[in-house]
């Protein structure tokens, strides 16, 4: 009977330690993967430096790349870098996702703070920015910003502030959009010239 009793348990330990659990270290370098310490399966929490670009599972902490930065997973602080960052989990962006070309964030986003880059922001999941969202081109059909969406072209999921660029595109609108073609899906005027407003 005891054993009886014992047998799921012993199961569900097995399970557990037979799984692999990524390995944590508060500081990685990188130059380009796989020459990088420690190797990309590890969660670096803490600091990332990467000559050229790193790539590890999860980054929590603060990433830097002069090249690029590479996220598995999931991402939770500031990534900084002179071409991209790529997050293909949940990314949390604390105050600042910068970079020279482009980010790219695969699933659900958060954003409390500034997200900026030359050529594109493009949010892929269900996301949300508060603060201000700032590219070329903002790319984020499933976002809801609270706060400034500003590039040439601007596409937003809700937007509870301003839309300002050439092409502003949103499926509600509470506030402004400023711009050539102002579009708002749900609105009285879907689209407008110059000046779009929205309650």
């Amino acid at each position: 009977m005891k054993i009886k009793l014992l047998l799921p348990l012993i199961i569900s330990l097995t399970l557990i330690t037979s799984q692999s659990f990524a390995a944590f270290t508060p500081l990685s370098v990188a130059i380009v993967p796989p020459i990088q310490f420690p190797p990309e399966d590890f969660s670096i929490t803490g600091l990332r430096l990467s000559a050229l670009w790193g790539q590890h599972r999860d980054v929590y902490g603060v990433d830097l790349g002069l090249i690029g930065n590479i996220t598995d997973q999931d991402f939770v602080g500031i990534g900084v870098s002179g071409v991209f960052n790529a997050t293909y989990g949940n990314t949390r962006i604390i105050g600042l996702q910068l970079a020279g070309m482009g980010n790219y964030n695969q699933q659900k986003t958060s954003v409390v703070g500034l997200q900026a880059a030359l050529m594109t922001n493009y949010n892929v999941a269900e996301s949300s920015v508060y603060g201000v969202q700032l590219s070329l081109a903002n790319i984020s059909a499933h976002t809801d910003i609270y706060g400034l969406q500003l590039g040439l072209y601007n596409r937003a999921k809700s937007v509870y502030g301003f839309q300002i660029g050439l092409i502003n595109v949103t499926d509600n609108l509470h506030g402004l959009q400023i711009g050539l073609v102002n579009m708002n899906n749900t609105g009285p005027f879907k689209i407008s010239p110059i000046l779009n407003v929205g309650f």
